[in-house]
Order: C-alpha cells, then structure tokens, then sequence
C-alpha cells in the first residue's frame, strides 16, 4: 500500500514537472523531445508498455490543448498562411521553408510599415514672393514707400494661425506692424504707442525696451494683433491700460527692469537654455526663458561697474560655463594683434577687467600704459573659441584672450575698403554695410560673395533677425540738409535672394 502511494505520488510530480515546463516553452514548440516526456514514453523494464493509462491519456490531452493554442497563437502572431500535411507516421509538418519562431527566442513583433509616421512639412509664411535662392543674387527689395517714422530698430514674426509675415518696427512713435502679406494696403498699424529702441520675439511674445525712461516689456503679439474681446467679453480699447487686471493684460512690465539701456539675448547650445542679459544703471541681471509660463524669469542681478558709453553689450557662452558671460567692452591690446575683451561673469559676478594687465608687459616696466579704446560696430559670437569682434573697416574672428584664431576652415581678419557702419553675420559669410550699399565677404576665403553699391541713395540697417531690414532715402536729399520731412519719409527694404539670409 505504501509503495503504491509512493508511486503515485512521482506520477504526479512528474505530471506536475511536465506541465510547468511546457507552459514555459517558446510558442510553436512542444516537448516530444523532451527529457520528461521522453520518461513516459519508453517502454518498462522488460521492454512492456506502462500500465497507467489513465495519466497517459490526461497528458495526451494536456499536450494537444497546449499545441493547438500555441500554434493558433504563433499563427496569429506571424500572420503566416502555411498548410499543414499529414506524413506516413501520422505527424503534422508544415510546407513552409521557414520555421514560424527561432527556438528558444522570444516572438518577434510584426513590422508596422503600414503605419508609419510621416511629418508633413512646416508649411511656408506668406509674405514677399519667392526670391531665387543663389550665392550672388543679394537685392534690396522695396517693401514699404514713405514711411515717416523715425525708427530704431525691426523685428520678424509669422503668425501661428494665417501664417503671414510681419515685421515689427520699434520707433520713436511706439511699435507698428507691417504685414508683408497685404503690402498692397500700404498701411502701417499700431501695437504700442511708446518709444522702443530693441525688440526680440520669442514663441509669440515680443520683448521690448519701451518708454520715455526705458523698461523692460513684455507684449502679447497674438492679442495685439488680434484686437478682438478680450476676457472680460469687452474690448480691450474701451479699458484703460492701468485698470486691466495684471494676468489679463497684453502688454506688461517686467519688474525691477527700470532705466534698462542695453539688452541681449542668446541660447546655450549645450544645455538648450535661452538667456535675456539687461544693463541697468547699477549692474547687469540674468533671465532664463521659462516654457510653461511662456515669460523670462529673473536669475540673478550682479552688481557692477559699467563702461560710458555702454557701446558692447553681448553674451558670450562656454561649455563650462552654466550661465553666459557678458562682454561689455574691446580695447586694443598691447601688442598690435591682439585684443581685449572686458568679459562680466554672470556665474561668480566677478568681473575680467583688467585681469591681465602685466601678462603681455616683458617684467621691467615701470609704467603700465592704457590701454586704446575702439570704436567697436558689432561683436559676435561665432563658435565656442571664435568670437567675431568689427570696428573700423576691419573684422577679426579672436578668441577669448583676443587672439587671432587661426583655423584652415575658416579666415581670421577680413579688410574692407569702406568704413563699416553694420554688420550681419550669416552661416558662411559677413555682410559689411556702408553709406551706399551692402559688402558680403566669404568666412572660409575672404572672397566677395554680395556687393550692392548704389551711390544714388543712402542706406541705414535696421535690424537683421531673420530679415534684414533696411531704410533708405535719396543721396540729394541728405545733401539738401539731411533733415527728414514729413511728407516724404523713408523707404523701407529688405535685403533678399541671398542663399543664407533666411
């Protein structure tokens, strides 16, 4: 009795053993090969057949159900359509050449083709109509006539929603805007009505340095442009501007900003980050643009003194650097080649002013000359290493100690042949602008790549974020007195056909 206990209780831990291991075997296959199913199969000691049949026909069972719902369920996964035949021995093959699954791997997903993703293109901005794009095909395109405002600078928007371009014109009169969609209404519309020396635009909100004591402003262009309810179900027209709610107002100040004269903006290419610099009458503070607002929030303020006139104002980024350093200054240094950039770093709030004045002085000086001003155009940041620094009729590409950078990819000085009043950086080359025209020169040789001259009229750049805007009126009217009257006002340009400036 025992011994019959004893055996029955191995049956069942073998039937146990066996079910387990088929459970975990990969989908289309089956345990015929198997040690344990091996085990039951084989003849008895003698070579006579095993007397439990009742347990051989609960395997026999077991394993049908199981192959069946594996190979339904290797079917499904394949999406094959393979037809099985019967052999002499009774056994089920497949015709197919390949096997369903890899023994002893995972099942492979289906390749979706059928469903992949496709990202329409960005569609195109309406406004001026297509120029060819070609390496010397630069013109001066007329998009206003007459304008009779006294501007400083321009900016370039798209509306999100009719996709139109417009350029938005800071001026003694406050800010207008010019779509360049609807140039045939020849119309110049009001967005703020206060004095604005420098614009920046950033995912639909427009930055300014606004007001007779300028401050930092925050507009709202979407509502601006819109003009329609607001959400007091009212027009916005009919409330005055100092009795709108502050969280409902388009246009708002940005605190602790007052008597701001220079501001700058630049991105960290290494960590994403966009950074707004201001210069205020007793040092410079640091905003980070902040997504989930969709405003620039304060940093930090760092106190210091700061050259008059502030002619340089720009941000200079390194990899090891969190926050960008401010240049706010060029000065001739004491060998002929180099310069000196008086770098403020916004990470300590120390200053590099006169960091290094023994370094290029052989040790036996008694007197440390001063150091030349420059009287600097444009400063620029091109690499990590390479910083684009004009003034006069000359442009050198230095690094940080001011230095020429010296690389065969790209020059490291640029001589022109005009005193230089603006400039414009583009991928490949520089585009000098003077009294009467426009000069691009190629970074990698120095070859002229543009050239506008136009002695008939006089030109003035007005701002280049993504479309260089110029003003210009008659070389006879400047003779007469150089006054602006009224009635005739300037004409308004844009600077296209060039394959880099877009």
């Amino acid at each position: 009795m025992g011994l019959f206990f004893m055996l029955r209780r191995t049956l069942l831990q073998y039937i146990d053993e066996e079910l387990v291991m088929r459970a975990t075997l990969p989908m289309g296959e089956t345990s015929a090969s198997g040690p344990y199913n091996q085990n039951f199969s084989s003849t008895g000691t003698g070579g006579s057949p095993r007397r439990h049949s009742s347990v051989d026909e609960i395997l026999g069972l077991t394993a049908t159900l199981t192959l069946n719902g594996q190979r339904q369920r290797s079917l499904s996964d394949s999406r094959a359509t393979e037809k099985n035949s019967v052999n002499g021995d009774g056994d089920t093959v497949s015709s197919s050449a390949e096997p369903d699954l890899v023994s002893g791997t995972p099942p492979v997903p289906p390749r979706r083709r059928d469903k992949k993703r496709h990202t329409p293109p960005r569609p195109a901005s309406n406004g001026l109509p297509p120029t060819p794009k070609v390496h010397m095909g630069a013109c001066f395109s007329k998009v206003f006539n007459g304008c009779p405002l006294r501007i400083h600078c321009t900016a370039s928007w798209i509306h999100p929603d009719t996709r139109d371009q417009h350029i938005l014109i800071g001026a003694e009169e406050g800010i207008y805007n010019l779509n360049l969609n609807e140039l045939h209404e020849t119309a110049i519309d009001q967005l703020y009505p206060r004095r604005t020396t420098w614009m920046f635009v950033i995912k639909d909100v427009l930055m300014s340095l606004s007001g007779k004591t300028p401050q930092l402003y925050r507009h709202d262009l979407l509502a601006l442009h819109g003009k329609q309810s607001h959400r007091f179900s009212l027009h916005v027209n009919k409330i005055p501007e100092r009795l709108v709610p502050r969280k409902f107002a388009l246009t708002t100040k940005v605190p602790d900003t007052k008597g701001c004269t220079r501001c700058c903006v630049g991105r960290n290419p290494y960590n994403g980050y966009k950074y707004l610099c201001g210069a205020t009458p007793t040092g410079i503070f640091l905003m980070q643009w902040y997504d989930p607002l969709n405003k620039f929030m304060l940093l930090k303020h760092c106190e210091c003194p700061l050259p008059t006139p502030l002619s340089v104002f720009e941000m200079i980024i390194t990899p090891e650097m969190e926050y960008p350093m401010v240049c706010v200054s060029v000065k001739q240094g004491y060998q002929a080649d180099r310069l000196k950039l008086d770098l403020i770093n916004m990470n300590s709030g120390s200053s590099w002013f006169h960091s290094d004045e023994l370094e290029d002085m052989d040790g036996a000086a008694t007197v440390i000359p001063r150091r030349e001003n420059i009287n600097i155009v444009h400063v620029t940041q091109l690499d990590k290493d390479a910083i684009l620094v004009c003034y006069g009729s000359t442009v050198k590409i230095v690094t940080l100690q001011g230095k020429l950078r010296s690389s065969r990819k790209q020059v490291s000085e640029l001589n022109f042949s005009f005193r230089i009043q603006s400039i414009v950086c583009l991928p490949d080359s520089v585009l000098a602008f003077h009294k009467h025209g426009m000069t691009g020169r190629s970074l990698k040789n120095g070859e002229i790549t543009q050239e506008i001259n136009d002695l008939s009229r006089v030109y003035r750049l007005l701002g280049s974020d993504k479309a260089v805007m110029l003003e210009s009126q008659l070389s006879s009217d400047v003779s007469r007195g150089g006054t602006l009257t009224e009635p005739e006002g300037m004409d308004l340009y844009i600077l296209a056909g060039h394959e880099a400036s877009y």
